[in-house]
């Protein structure tokens, strides 16, 4: 049980560096959130996905092109 958080912590922690890399979001941030709660940052790192989407281009980007 033990052996099967660790890993999926670090899996956590690896696929939310790659995506915040991909994403041009803090990588060290994210990669510490993933390794210490695992998936359930999920919600808040597509959030700030979208955020930053959002300052970029504004609300009516998002408008156009759902």
């Amino acid at each position: 049980m033990t052996l099967m958080l660790i890993l999926l912590s670090l899996l956590s922690g690896l696929f939310f560096y790659c995506q915040a890399i991909k994403s041009g979001l803090g990588y060290k941030r994210w990669t510490t959130a993933g390794l210490i709660f695992g998936p359930i940052v999920w919600p808040m790192f597509a959030m700030e996905k979208r955020m930053v989407v959002y300052r970029q281009h504004g609300t009516l980007f998002s408008l156009i092109y759902v």
